[in-house]
């Protein structure tokens, strides 16, 4: 694969939020989100829509969605018979116990390796055998092994920042979980999400940016290659923070807590892949893990721990830890001091420690081993009940069905001191109905009975013994047909067994022709000669024009008449620049050019004259109307139309002279146009 995946961390946070889409055309996925109830322990992560989810059936790989949705409750013998490989988070697994004292796994279906990545899967050898010195790869180890399906978890290590170019991440996985595959292909196998941070985080440079990014390339990854997706993040993760829920890791920020650890296995339980068992039957011997070796990787690529290791101090029992649970501590220093306290019913035990040992006082000042690794050390206060005989009542939705052949568990708590044991169901086996005959007998020959389980519907088939061989009688004829030109006449006959036999009584009869045709059923003599057509006569014809496509048919001497041949388009018949047929345009027509004036008339006040343009050919343009003559106005009127001059005012009249005698002689008008005004002689002066 050769991919750079890059993600906003927004959107990947999104998507682990579980509303995740496909691969690729490939597929929708749409998940719920997770509830407050799926960060419970596995006492109260059993809610009454969990309990009411059916029974698991096992259902082909194929059939079930690339993410694993949510199913009713597995139980412990599907994880006993998942085998879970990844690096100290999974060495965590068998540190831890639920609460019936039982580790979540043992070395049986565990190979955990601290501070190990991705890349080491094909060539770290890691894993021992008892009464084996030498050390296996993971690949040939789960060859040894054998397991039906594999939860594989790796990232936490390969974590370096902010970058969401998943790129080289998924390139080595891929290359790790081929090798597997490629060593065991009978496993299916189920990828599981890299576990959320804590907020707090020791080293600060590790990312959720990153861990999403590399979560979504996981499921990109599956979907291509056929594997499966437990998208356990959701479980794991504060949907409000994006971060891992509070108390879900240890000091440093990155190991899982028992309290996480719980939720996630209830999870695996309830997100569960049940298929036909694919391993090669019988499975021969298999070897008795040893483990891994402890401070097998000496670095730690994630520097979460430097000098120090986280040591967690858990409850086993009824009781309670006072102090701090969670610490950091250097190899060979001592840890603060912690102090278990019974419950009522209940007294202190002992301690114990999964590397080193530890005091039988109930406070303990706790002494890190200078052999512990980056996986840490779990310290576990064990509790026992005050002697008294237990009394066992079923946990409200603690059962898990049988199936036919799935086991089944019952968790039942003591109503006395309230300690909790999950008991294992054996499988029903399947209730078979009476049969039914899906395959007669025959003589010489088996039949079938086909029984069907009323439960699941599996079926099984059982032989019916053949019938004793008898003499045939076919003597009843049943069925009959005439024979014809093409088709043999036969006779079906039966005989007293049932049995029925199918003979020729006439052949084919075989074509009789006339005239080319078959007297009896009408087929044409393929080597019958036809009349040859000539069609060399017209029958009929028309004339094409420019818009239209004229046709003739020819006829044969016989009659008959050939198809329609259309003509093509007549040519235009163009007259002065235009076709008389159809009126085209002629596209080689003379251009005019108008420069000489044809006719032309002046405008006067009230009429537009116009003017009319000529081609040297004769052509001549439309009239240009001319704009109209102003009003030619004498004495305040026109005297061409008559019009009143708007603007004209009258001279004075009978304006006496300076001695008071004389009247002032009349004034001589002069003709104006309409733009121009009458004036008043100044050289008079006005009384």
């Amino acid at each position: 694969m050769n991919r750079s995946i890059r993600l906003a961390a927004g959107a990947v946070a999104a998507l682990l939020c579980l509303t995740l889409a496909g691969c690729r055309g490939k597929q929708a996925i749409d998940l719920p989100a997770a509830t407050a109830e799926t960060a419970q322990t596995a006492e109260t992560a059993q809610t009454a829509e969990t309990a009411a989810l059916p029974v698991v059936q096992t259902a082909s790989a194929a059939e079930t969605p690339t993410v694993l949705p949510e199913t009713a409750d597995a139980g412990r013998s599907y994880v006993e018979e998942t085998l879970f490989i990844g690096d100290s988070n999974t060495v965590r697994y068998m540190m831890y116990a639920d609460e019936t004292g039982t580790a979540f796994t043992s070395l049986k279906n565990n190979i955990g390796v601290v501070s190990m990545g991705v890349g080491d899967i094909p060539t770290l050898k890691c894993e021992q055998f008892k009464g084996d010195s030498q050390m296996y790869t993971i690949p040939d180890a789960v060859a040894k092994l054998k397991p039906k399906r594999i939860i594989i978890c790796f990232g936490t290590n390969n974590l370096k920042g902010s970058s969401t170019d998943a790129t080289d991440f998924i390139v080595s996985y891929q290359k790790g979980l081929k090798a597997i595959t490629d060593a065991w292909p009978y496993a299916d196998l189920i990828v599981s999400a890299i576990p959320p941070l804590d907020q707090q985080r020791e080293n600060t440079n590790l990312t959720m940016t990153q861990v999403d990014a590399y979560n979504a390339a996981l499921i990109e990854l599956c979907e291509e290659n056929g594997y499966k997706f437990l998208n356990s993040a959701e479980v794991l993760r504060d949907q409000a923070t994006g971060w891992a829920k509070k108390d879900y890791t240890l000091s440093d920020g990155v190991h899982l807590s028992k309290e996480a650890v719980t939720a996630y296995f209830q999870y695996v339980r309830t997100h569960a892949l049940l298929t036909e068992d694919r391993r090669p039957q019988p499975l021969g011997t298999i070897p008795e893990p040893a483990g891994v070796p402890l401070g097998l990787i000496s670095s730690d690529p994630i520097a979460v721990r430097g000098a120090k290791v986280p040591v967690e101090f858990v409850v086993d029992g009824n009781g309670s830890i006072s102090g701090a649970r969670s610490q950091m501590v250097k190899k060979g220093g001592t840890c603060s001091t912690v102090t278990a306290t019974a419950a009522s019913g209940w007294r202190f035990d002992h301690w114990s420690a999964s590397i080193g040992s530890a005091g039988g006082s109930a406070s303990l000042t706790f002494t890190v081993p200078s052999n512990a690794d980056a996986g840490g050390v779990v310290v576990t206060a064990h509790f026992v009940p005050d002697e008294h005989d237990h009394v066992f009542a079923e946990v409200e939705g603690g059962k898990v069905e049988p199936g036919c052949e799935t086991k089944g568990s019952v968790k039942e708590k003591c109503t006395i001191c309230g300690a909790i044991r999950e008991r294992e169901l054996d499988a029903l086996g399947h209730a078979w109905n009476e049969g039914e005959v899906t395959s007669q007998p025959q003589p010489g020959v088996e039949g079938q009975r086909t029984y069907t389980c009323t439960r699941c519907g599996a079926q099984r088939t059982e032989a019916i013994e053949a019938l004793q061989q008898h003499t045939h009688d076919f003597s009843e004829v049943v069925d009959s047909k005439n024979a014809t030109c093409t088709e043999n006449g036969y006779e079906t006959r039966k005989c007293s067994c049932g049995e029925t036999k199918t003979v020729t009584t006439q052949n084919a009869l075989g074509h009789s022709y006339s005239d080319g045709v078959c007297t009896r059923c009408g087929a044409k003599d393929p080597d019958h000669v036809e009349h040859e057509h000539k069609f060399d006569q017209v029958a009929e014809e028309k004339a094409s024009t420019c818009t239209e496509q004229g046709y003739i048919v020819y006829k044969c001497s016989c009659g008959a008449t050939a198809e329609r041949q259309l003509l093509p388009l007549a040519s235009h018949q163009y007259k002065d620049g235009a076709c008389v047929v159809c009126g085209a345009k002629d596209p080689n027509a003379h251009e005019h050019i108008f420069d000489q004036v044809a006719e032309e008339k002046a405008s006067t006040c009230t009429e537009q004259g116009y003017i009319v343009y000529k081609c040297s050919c004769g052509a001549t343009t439309d009239r240009q109307m001319k704009e109209l003559a102003p009003h030619n106005y004498v004495g305040g009127v026109c005297t061409v139309c008559g019009t009143a001059d708007p603007n004209y005012v009258p001279p004075p009249t009978d304006i006496p002279s300076s001695s008071g005698d004389a009247a002032v002689p009349p004034v001589t008008e002069e003709p104006t146009t309409e733009t121009e005004t009458a004036e008043v002689p100044t050289d008079t002066p006005i009384e």
